[in-house]
């Protein structure tokens, strides 16, 4: 009997191990590929920095009273990759060209 459970008991352990990893795996928030914002931004990408935008690298929210701050990193078809960043939702991005930094 003691057998029996410590077979079930290992047997449940196991099972719960691939979601316990699975979740783990993914602590960055994923923006939806159609959110509005995102067609903005590759627009004034293409218009201003003459950049054909292949990935959002990073995303991430920030909930200022009713609104949301939106900033992140983003890479060009070509190679070059800008930070983001854009306090209310009826403002431009601004965006820089991200170099790294002598010091």
């Amino acid at each position: 009997m003691k057998r029996t459970i410590a077979a079930l008991l290992s047997a449940a352990l196991l099972a719960a191990v691939p979601f316990a990893a699975s979740s783990e795996e993914q602590p960055d928030i994923q923006p939806p590929a159609d959110s509005r914002w995102r067609i903005l931004l590759k627009n004034q990408l293409r218009q201003e920095k003459n950049c054909d935008l292949l990935e959002v690298l990073t995303y991430s929210e920030l909930k200022i009273g009713d609104e949301i701050a939106i900033s992140g990193k983003v890479s060009c078809v070509d190679g070059r990759q800008y930070d983001y960043n854009r306090s209310r939702p009826h403002q431009k991005f601004e965006v820089r060209l991200c170099e790294p930094s002598v010091c």
